[in-house]
């Protein structure tokens, strides 16, 4: 089956995306590369001026990407050959072709007269007696971000973008980077959201501030959700560097040795493995356990105690800069308002108990580890030697219990320190926000969702294990005129 040679022709056109231009694609008929839209055809390229083509189509580009829908399978007939075409439909593309008619008028460029207009992709061509190559095409959308000057063999794609776009780009950047803060997927995400409300606002004369307000308060948000990451990290480091030490291999060799005289491996058959599991997990804790007694559990405790310290700092710096955002003040020094913070919580009692409850946590969490690493290593016949290695890698993981806990224990301080400035500020609603990366989880989203939450009423923060979500608030910022420069 032939296709007609168009190489001396000219034309305005979409191109749809690679990925699916080869979804298009059928066998033995247009190559993905060659599939397009054409928005006008026409004729011949010797009769048409190429640079006044590529004039017209750069000022078309002044606009908005946009998706259309692939809507079904055509066949055009009454021609030498059929034609079998997947219909695009858009409200976006039939204004692009009215603009085209005239722009193309505007320049003196004729436009053929033969056939009216349907917007399609042609993807193979047919004699008229040969059946299709498929009889359904299902919908999906297509992202057009170019427009094209097609002039013969050359080809030059103009990218679309609104005039405002740029400017919006611009301004959402300058509010970026008063805030100081990092340029995250999210800062990302919301660049590209800010400029499409600018160019669908123009006629507003505040939409640029409005903009770069947009820019400095996502610029706070991913200035905040990084600085939270680092103390995570900086304590998670402090916290392991004070329980390596109390995991002493002797004493792993004796709890290993311990329970595999328990389970009798030498004689064992066919073992009951839920009790064996339930032995392993119970001599995982009384060597775990023991590490209270031993040198150096202070500093692992003391150690706890500064993480949660950090993360109640943290979350109260956090919901005064939320609010700072929200009052439009600017200034805040966050190292000065993190250091005051960090030193009030110095005469705050109630945190060792919290380290407690969160140490008893960690000894819990690498019992399970620990356990469930002497049953898989019993059910696996593994040697001594190997077991009690098996036993050395869970418990000094950099990603295992102490990791786990430590990331959990700083997220709920922060989420409590925030709690307790909107309390004591006489605070009675709060929003949830989310951190706008992958962790965040369907719960997340409906509590954000159901914003503002009456104080005491809301979802207790955080939803789950790594959760980046926190609360929002508005508060008087009287109280903190120190934190400002």
């Amino acid at each position: 089956m032939g296709s007609p040679d168009y190489s001396d022709g000219c034309m305005i056109a979409l191109y749809p995306p690679a990925e699916l231009a080869e979804e298009l694609a059928v066998d033995g008929g247009l190559p993905p590369s060659e599939l397009h839209v054409t928005v006008a055809y026409l004729g011949k390229a010797d009769d048409i001026d190429g640079d006044e083509l590529r004039q017209v189509v750069a000022e078309l580009a002044e606009r908005r990407p946009f998706t259309a829908k692939v809507a079904g399978l055509g066949r055009f007939t009454g021609g030498d050959k059929d034609v079998l075409v997947a219909l695009i439909d858009s409200p976006d593309l039939e204004s692009l072709r009215r603009d085209t008619l005239d722009a193309l008028r505007e320049h003196g460029i004729p436009v053929p007269r033969e056939h009216g207009y349907t917007a399609h992709c042609s993807l193979t061509y047919l004699d008229p007696d040969e059946p299709a190559p498929l009889d359904r095409l299902a919908a999906r959308d297509a992202e057009f971000t170019a427009l094209a000057a097609v002039h013969g063999t050359d080809r030059t794609d103009a990218e679309l973008s609104h005039p405002i776009a740029d400017v919006a780009r611009e301004a959402f950047a300058a509010g970026w980077a008063m805030s100081g803060g990092p340029m995250t997927e999210r800062v990302r995400v919301a660049c590209g959201t800010a400029m499409q409300i600018a160019t669908e606002a123009t006629d507003d004369p505040d939409i640029l501030r409005a903009t770069i307000d947009l820019g400095r308060l996502e610029g706070m948000w991913a200035l905040l959700f990084q600085r939270r990451e680092e103390q995570q990290v900086k304590h998670t480091k402090l916290v392991g560097a004070a329980w390596e030490p109390l995991i002493d291999r002797q004493a792993v060799t004796t709890a290993v040795d311990g329970f595999r005289a328990q389970m009798g491996l030498a004689e064992a058959r066919g073992p009951d493995w839920s009790r064996v599991r339930a032995e392993a997990v119970a001599a995982a804790k009384k060597m775990l356990y023991a590490l209270i007694d031993v040198t150096g559990f202070g500093k692992l405790r003391q150690a706890l105690r500064d993480a949660i310290a950090a993360g109640r700092a943290e979350g109260v710096v956090n919901a005064v800069a939320i609010a700072a955002e929200r009052g439009a003040q600017v200034g805040l020094d966050w190292n000065i308002a993190f250091k005051d913070a960090y030193r009030s919580m110095e005469r705050l009692d109630e945190l060792w108990a919290d380290a407690d409850g969160w140490l008893a946590r960690t000894l819990d969490g690498a019992a399970g580890d620990l356990g469930s690493a002497l049953a898989d290593g019993m059910e696996a016949g593994l040697t001594r030697d190997e077991m009690i290695d098996a036993a050395m890698d869970i418990l000094t993981a950099d990603e295992g219990a102490v990791a786990f806990t430590v990331d959990w224990a700083m997220t709920t301080a922060a989420d409590e320190g925030a709690l307790a400035l909107y309390r004591s500020e006489g605070v009675l609603q709060i929003d949830i926000i989310t951190a706008g990366d992958g962790r965040v989880c369907s719960s997340c989203i409906d509590a954000e969702a159901g914003s503002p939450w009456h104080i005491g009423d809301q979802p207790r923060m955080p939803l789950h294990p790594s959760c980046r979500c926190c609360y929002a608030a508005d508060v008087s910022l009287a109280h903190f005129a120190s934190w400002f420069a």
